[in-house]
């Protein structure tokens, strides 16, 4: 049986997946059709007229151009906004496309029977909350364990990519401009220096001078994207000391129209140019998954990553210990406690954050005046930490009553906390 270990980077305009190869400790691009150059596929659906048949990427084009079928396009905006498509009269919800669509796109590795999918690593250019629901609804329609899924930003999956290609060990700053029809994109890693264990910290930023790739078509438009992308370049490197440069999107896939910009970063740099980076990052990690002990020992601080651990101080069999809630570094979106409390006399439950380059610790209340008074140690409660963003933290405590004796007022008080 084949075990797949799979990174898929999702994008409106295309995707890409790529797969851990064991033999060669590397992830490699997944290709449409035989031809190694088309692992962007576009992210389009076409169904073909009168019957239940789908297809996607360029073959979704062909069957569209002859007339066969209506195509389908941002999925990915559309699973944002919970919409819907139409087509032949019925309505599509965000979902079923997108089932659809990943459907086809894992099939495209997924050979036989005994194929199967042990770790799935989502990559997005934004980690919208609904789109993650979905994401994690669409594997379970696919039949893909829950435990087994896993969505990350662009920030974080440049990160693991880049350690991955310096044998997982952080060296010099490095930076990465991203070219696409749906915007630009610099991202940067770098290391936050005098933490133990070490910490490696992602930045990214959304550039306001985007624009449509269409002017690459055009010598002038040529020149005014090499001047555009130049002063991006100059503002955000400036004076910084990075040595490595990487380019990617379909904005990059041709470098002639580029030259400045190219004589600019490459000096005294190294510069890598290709597709697939995102989906090779989310293969890494994917594989990570399937490790008893990461080897990536780091603390990662980028887009869906958490900047704080959380303790509660709790007695023990009699011993004080601190409980770990969550721990900085962890993806917000999987961070989750469930804990049982029997409180003696207190009024309020306290727990401590300490943020990553912040002194000292913050400690948060949350108060139990609206429940019931009782005797010490007669009081059982339920807490439930979730975190509803990268900085914020919902905390849902439930009155469970103490057995038949005092039992539940069935009360439950719920905070947000902001770290």
């Amino acid at each position: 049986m084949k075990n797949w270990c799979l990174g898929v980077d999702l994008c409106d305009d295309y995707s890409q997946i790529s797969y851990y190869n064991r033999k060669t400790a590397s992830a490699e691009a997944v290709a449409a059709g035989q031809d190694d150059r088309f692992c962007l596929i576009p992210t389009i659906l076409c169904k073909k007229k009168g019957a239940d048949q789908w297809y996607i990427g360029q073959d979704a084009y062909h069957h569209a151009l002859n007339g066969e079928g209506v195509i389908i396009d941002n999925l990915i905006s559309m699973a944002v906004k919970s919409g819907t498509a139409t087509v032949e009269d019925r309505k599509y919800t965000a979902l079923e496309l997108l089932e659809r669509y990943i459907g086809k796109l894992l099939a495209m590795i997924l050979e036989d029977e005994d194929s199967r999918i042990i770790q799935l690593v989502f990559t997005v250019q934004k980690l919208e909350p609904g789109l993650m629901d979905l994401l994690v609804n669409v594997g379970d329609r696919l039949h893909i364990s829950r435990d087994a899924i896993h969505i990350v930003s662009h920030s974080e999956a440049y990160l693991y990519y880049v350690l991955s290609h310096n044998g997982n060990r952080p060296q010099n700053a490095s930076c990465l401009f991203d070219l696409s029809e749906s915007g630009f994109h610099y991202y940067e890693m770098r290391m936050v220096r005098n933490q133990k264990p070490q910490v490696i910290e992602g930045v990214h930023e959304e550039l306001e001078e985007g624009f449509s790739l269409d002017i690459l078509e055009y010598e002038s438009g040529m020149k005014l994207a090499d001047t555009i992308v130049c002063a991006c370049a100059q503002r955000l490197m400036g004076k910084k000391v990075i040595h490595s440069v990487y380019l990617t999107g379909k904005g990059f896939e041709q470098t002639e129209w580029a030259q400045n910009f190219l004589k600019m970063v490459c000096a005294g740099r190294k510069v890598y140019a290709g597709q697939n980076l995102f989906a090779q990052g989310a293969a890494f990690i994917a594989w990570d998954h399937t490790r008893a002990q990461s080897a990536y020992p780091y603390i990662c601080l980028c887009e869906g990553r958490i900047s704080s651990s959380i303790t509660m101080e709790v007695t023990r069999q009699g011993k004080t210990c601190q409980l770990v809630i969550a721990s900085a570094g962890s993806n917000w979106y999987e961070s989750r406690a469930d804990v049982e409390l029997i409180v003696d006399e207190e009024d309020e439950i306290q727990f401590q954050v300490q943020t990553i380059g912040v002194p000292g610790r913050k400690t948060q209340t949350v108060s139990l005046q609206a429940f019931p008074k009782r005797p010490p140690k007669t009081t059982r409660l339920e807490l439930v930490f979730a975190f509803v963003g990268e900085n914020s933290l919902m905390v849902r405590v439930i009155d469970r009553g103490f057995g038949e004796i005092f039992p539940s007022s069935k009360k439950e008080i719920k905070e947000y906390f902001t770290l």
